[in-house]
């Protein structure tokens, strides 16, 4: 066979295509779970880190445990739209909710734990950004998210009130 004809290349290339294609598949199919895991990790870590909770480990059940136990999770509605709101199950009574919006890349989304009269923000943490390592991706720095803790939402001044949908 001549290994320059085209139908001995365009062989070649669905070959090699179809090879890669299936390991690829593969690797993605075995990893389904354990990304799963990582997603619920790091979710119930930004969790944990936005309500200041004490968490006993640095495993996935730790922090696990210690959202549950602390924090209760409530799902309202309003106007035909859902929302999930996390609540302190015992002591000070900080409401969080997810926000989500778009960033440079892709969709950023957070948690902001609000003080129980909803007038101050407490914390804010990401829980999902695909922004530029060095650049955007900043904004998961405690440096940058500080800069929040404590600052007030005039609900009732449009000229300094937050906008939030």
């Amino acid at each position: 066979m001549n290994k320059r004809s085209p139908a001995y290349v365009m062989g070649f290339m669905v070959v090699i295509s179809v090879i890669f294609g299936l390991g690829i598949a593969l690797v993605h199919n075995l990893s389904l779970g354990k990304m799963e895991q990582n997603t619920k990790l790091h979710r119930n870590r930004s969790i944990a880190k936005a309500f200041d909770l004490h968490v006993n480990g640095t495993s996935a059940l730790d922090y696990e445990k210690a959202v549950s136990e602390a924090i209760k999770q409530k799902t309202i509605s309003h106007k035909g739209k859902e929302w999930t709101v996390y609540l302190r199950a015992q002591g000070k009574a900080d409401v969080a909710f997810v926000f989500q919006g778009i960033g440079f890349w892709d969709m950023i989304s957070g948690i902001l734990v609000l003080s129980p009269d909803l007038s101050q923000i407490i914390n804010i943490r990401f829980l999902d950004q695909k922004e530029t390592p060095g650049l955007g991706a900043r904004i998961e720095e405690q440096a940058f998210t500080d800069q929040f803790r404590g600052k007030t939402i005039a609900w009732d001044d449009p000229e300094r009130r937050f906008i939030i949908g």
